[in-house]
């Protein structure tokens, strides 16, 4: 996470799933668009049938700290 000057916002990266990107105005807020973004991904990949680039183990942990069972 850093902070952009600019923008006045919190802004996340998440490099292991093509650089994708969210922001919030706090951290928390920052945390919870990631949180979201991360859920809409796996859960359109999985209905479409689409392989996640993450091992399964990684995909476990990532799923069960989004809230995804």
């Amino acid at each position: 996470m850093q902070f952009d000057e600019e923008s006045g916002s919190f802004v996340t990266y998440v490099k292991e799933l093509h650089g994708m990107s969210t922001y919030g105005k706090t951290e928390l807020d920052a945390l919870e668009n990631t949180a979201e973004m991360l859920r809409g991904y796996m859960q359109s990949m999985e209905a479409n049938g689409k392989k996640i680039a993450l091992s399964a183990a990684k995909l476990r942990i990532l799923k069960q700290l989004v809230g995804i069972r």
